[in-house]
């Protein structure tokens, strides 16, 4: 493929990248998941120690090495000591994403048409899921990479009947790498799917991209690093990852995360939308043209096994966060695209749509109002953007009565840059007490210089060790340390047992932070004090 080709597309990608920086720079970093990605990445370049995964001095065995790796290389690149810009580990995140958009156009373009591979490309940007993933340094964006590539060399073997060596190669690097980055997940995704076109059309599809040479680089490049750390854990990282993560997920709902089914099936009309809005005439055409879309088309057939078998999966299992589903949008926006195109942005695709148009703006709406009314203030600002978004919720729903799907899509994609906008300029900043330890960070700097030593203790979020473990320490305080300047943070639950051990009879309070830990759903207060 020449990725040169097409200038304006190019363009356009260098557009989103640029648009999804602002979010990227100026969102504080994450808890729980982020932080913990980003932290055991920080303490693999303090100690580098690149087997081995470890928040500080703990353990961090959930998934394998690829992502920490893949941050590491981000911070080598551009970072600096002390490793604190959560920017820098986001970025295979957003490169993920982007080269994904990059592969679903250019190989869109060929098979079917450019105005498929653009559409299917401006459903993913704007999906909900996909902003939210883009902007946290976890394995869902890489992940996302490596199961599309390993999809559209699949695709092209059906069209081909076979794929080149380097093609199918490359298939098996790719799928080395997703293992890498989080274990057997990439088989859902990928080798589930190729299974279930295989049965459906009683014809073995695996040999169109099995190799003898790809298997075995898949092995050597997977497998030296399980070797590796299964010797450094004495197995423990399979007791870990395998057992108390993958498979407990699988069996009940983990870290207050189970949900009935149907969870997944609900939220796609929110973290799909505007795509989401198709879904009603895409499977009532689906059901009507069965033979057609699913018995007749190999593509087609491929493409909706890739949605339907991994989200139907995720719906059993109970443990369900968002974007375990998430790599299944890259089908489902291919698919909607082409019906789309296909039917010239028929009317008819707004049949039993109006619900899913309106449900996205009016929640995202509502969310906007209930966060700032219990974590905020209303300000003229405030009142300025709903204004803003009421008015293109009228315009959305004036064309949806006029069936017009291309100013629907016009405005829905408008709609989304002004929320993204909103959530970046004005709902980041107006939700300060959420930043806890961002709030944490900022008094430890003021004190920069002056104190010997920065202690903490109380609040424990990922997020405070990625930003202060290098200037702090979580402990308690040591009353043979009084003779050192010492900053103290502690949490108010833990501040009487420290006054009644007198260990602040020294110190006097310097200052509080208050904020909402929406980890765990409630208020903390942070008391500064200081022995001198």
């Amino acid at each position: 493929m020449n990725f040169l080709k097409d200038k304006f597309f190019l363009v356009i990608l260098l557009f989103i990248t640029i648009f999804f920086m602002q979010g990227i720079f100026s969102l504080p970093v994450l808890d729980r998941d982020e932080a913990r990605f980003a932290t055991a990445s920080k303490t693999m370049l303090e100690t580098q120690e690149f087997i081995d995964i470890k928040m500080q001095e703990e353990t961090r065995y959930k998934k394998p090495i690829g992502i920490y790796w893949a941050q590491s290389f981000s911070n080598y690149i551009l970072g600096n000591y002390p490793y604190d810009k959560i920017w820098v580990y986001r970025i295979p995140s957003l490169m993920g994403i982007i080269l994904s958009f990059l592969l679903v156009y250019k190989f869109l373009q060929s098979i079917y048409s450019r105005e498929v591979g653009l559409l299917s490309v401006f459903f993913l940007t704007l999906s909900f899921l996909t902003i939210s993933e883009i902007h946290q340094a976890k394995t869902d964006g890489m992940l996302f990479l490596f199961i599309t590539l390993c999809n559209i060399l699949t695709i092209k073997a059906t069209i081909e009947s076979g794929l080149k060596i380097h093609f199918r190669l490359l298939y098996w690097i790719s799928m080395a790498f997703g293992i890498l980055i989080k274990g057997p997940i990439i088989l859902i995704f990928t080798i589930f799917p190729l299974f279930g076109l295989s049965i459906v059309k009683k014809k073995n599809f695996f040999k169109f991209i099995w190799t003898k040479m790809g298997f075995l680089i898949f092995l050597l490049i997977s497998i030296p690093w399980f070797v590796l750390i299964s010797i450094k854990s004495n197995g423990l990282f399979w007791h870990e990852s395998v057992i108390n993560d993958l498979f407990n997920k699988v069996k009940s709902g983990q870290e207050s995360h189970g949900f009935i089914p149907g969870y997944y099936t609900l939220l796609i009309f929110l973290f799909f939308w505007p795509g989401s809005i198709f879904l009603p005439s895409f499977f009532i055409n689906l059901k009507k043209k069965f033979n057609e879309y699913f018995i007749q088309d190999n593509t087609n057939c491929f493409l909706i096994l890739c949605f339907f078998l991994p989200f139907i999966l995720y719906e059993i299992i109970p443990t369900k966060l968002p974007h375990y589903v998430f790599p299944s949008y890259a089908a489902l926006s291919i698919l909607i695209s082409k019906e789309i195109i296909t039917s010239k942005f028929s009317p008819s695709l707004l049949k039993y749509a109006f619900l899913p148009t309106v449900i996205f703006p009016i929640s995202i709406l509502s969310g906007i109002t209930f966060v700032i009314h219990e974590y905020s203030s209303f300000d003229e600002t405030f009142f300025f953007l709903v204004v803003i978004l009421s008015t293109l919720f009228f315009i959305l729903v004036y064309f949806f009565k006029k069936k017009k799907v291309k100013q629907i899509l016009f405005v829905s994609s408008i709609h989304q840059v002004f929320i993204y906008l909103v959530a970046v300029y004005y709902l980041v900043p107006h939700l300060n007490s959420f930043w806890i330890a961002k709030n944490m960070n900022q008094v430890i700097d003021k004190y920069a210089g002056v104190v010997d030593e920065v202690i903490h203790f109380g609040f424990n979020e990922p997020s405070l060790i990625f930003l202060t473990s290098h200037k702090a320490k979580k402990n308690k305080i040591n009353k043979n340390e009084n003779n050192k300047k010492i900053l103290y943070l502690i949490e108010q639950d833990f501040e009487n047992s420290e006054i009644k051990s007198n260990k602040l009879s020294n110190f006097k309070l310097v200052d509080e932070i208050e904020g909402f830990n929406y980890s765990q759903g409630k208020t903390k207060l942070i008391k500064v004090y200081a022995n001198f």
